[in-house]
């Protein structure tokens, strides 16, 4: 019998599915000689056509839409992980089970034309899987992350920022972020210029667990007064999964090489631009109202943690939601209108909410009232 978890992920599989979908070119492969893109990556022309990619995990939100996209370019994929998650999906792919850990040994033996890593975080990890596989791939694709980046305040923020803290030593590193540099430069040591390493932002669209972005169209969809904290000028990235999976494949296809951040759209995004960008989408009356992020912050409301998203553009996140993704956009990445990330979101979510009464784990809305109250009789005739 089918849980509640699988309907959820198959739900997230089918809302995306139709985008991938598209014919293989009958373009064949570049020359050796590859010439130079942006920021000194390396690109090769006319791309490959049936390669072998080993992907690193594969069945959680990102790995599910490069499978699909690369399936739809005629690739052949080879999946590794434990077997444990989302195990229905691809009956008819080759499944490698094993445990990025400590057991490696269903890899011993191969060869693939690229590897594309969603599932590495720390340094031993990836010591682990690129000491195996850099005599058994051309490319290693690593997903790192923006939060490699500890200071957003410098006024150019692109992929040569420094990366970590700046104030700690590196034998004291701890957390997402400052892992996963550690990890990037495990990849970068063992293949040198067959390294590519994509930093995407918060990651959006059908399938998302994390209810950041989802949190939003749902949060619109049901109407009235929406409470949006800090102010509407406050800049704001994400990318679509899907166009994430498409800069993936593209990348490999083509060879190219480097660091590349993926912050989107390509155009600068505000926070208001994006609530009334979501609401176009929707058809209940709503109403907005920005909270002061210092008001929120003592009523114990803080940025990502309850507060989804962006952070307020001061201090070491001056810049944050303003990174520069020219070398990705010249590499071939390309965005997706909002209001389309948003319609298939708010629809995969309203197909989730079927088996049941699900519960958003951000804001929840008594909180999100008494927090309005608050602000109303503070402000008084201001508002």
């Amino acid at each position: 019998m089918a849980t509640r978890r699988d309907f959820i992920e198959r739900a997230g599989a089918l809302a995306g599915a139709a985008a991938l979908g598209m014919a293989v070119p009958a373009g064949a492969a570049g020359a050796k000689s590859a010439p130079r893109a942006a920021g000194g990556a390396v690109a090769r022309p006319g791309g490959r056509q049936a390669m072998r990619i080993l992907i690193l995990g594969g069945t959680q939100f990102i790995g599910p839409f490069v499978v699909r996209r690369a399936m739809a370019r005629g690739h052949e994929i080879t999946l590794f992980n434990r077997g444990r998650t989302n195990i229905h999906l691809f009956p008819d792919i080759e499944k490698l089970v094993g445990d990025r850990n400590d057991d490696l040994s269903a890899l011993e033996g191969r060869r693939w034309d690229a590897v594309i890593d969603n599932s590495g975080y720390t340094a031993d990890q990836l010591r682990l899987s690129v000491n195996l596989l850099r005599d058994m791939t051309d490319q290693y694709l690593f997903t790192s992350t923006r939060a490699v980046y500890h200071d957003f305040s410098e006024p150019v923020m692109n992929e040569d920022a420094p990366l970590g803290p700046r104030d700690i030593p590196e034998r004291d590193w701890v957390g997402y972020g400052p892992n996963k540099v550690l990890a990037e430069r495990v990849v970068r040591e063992a293949f040198g210029d067959r390294a590519l390493i994509v930093r995407p932002p918060v990651v959006v669209g059908p399938g998302d667990p994390s209810d950041r972005f989802t949190y939003w169209v749902d949060r619109i969809d049901d109407g009235g007064e929406v409470m949006v904290w800090g102010d509407p000028a406050d800049p704001v990235q994400f990318v679509d999964v899907r166009d994430l999976a498409e800069f993936f494949v593209n990348l490999i296809e083509h060879e190219t090489r480097g660091v590349f951040n993926t912050n989107g759209p390509a155009a600068p995004l505000s926070t208001a631009e994006l609530v009334y960008g979501i609401r176009a989408v929707t058809s209940n009356p709503v109403s907005f109202t920005w909270v002061d992020w210092d008001f929120l912050a003592e009523r114990g409301l803080m940025p990502q943690n309850p507060l989804p998203f962006w952070q307020p553009p001061r201090g070491r996140y001056l810049n944050y939601g303003r990174m520069d993704s020219s070398r990705a956009i010249e590499a071939g990445l390309r965005f997706r209108p909002l209001a389309v990330t948003a319609k298939d979101t708010l629809d995969w979510h309203r197909s989730r909410e079927q088996m049941g009464n699900y519960q958003m784990r951000i804001l929840d809305r008594a909180r999100e009232e008494r927090v309005l109250a608050e602000w109303r009789a503070a402000m008084g005739d201001l508002l």
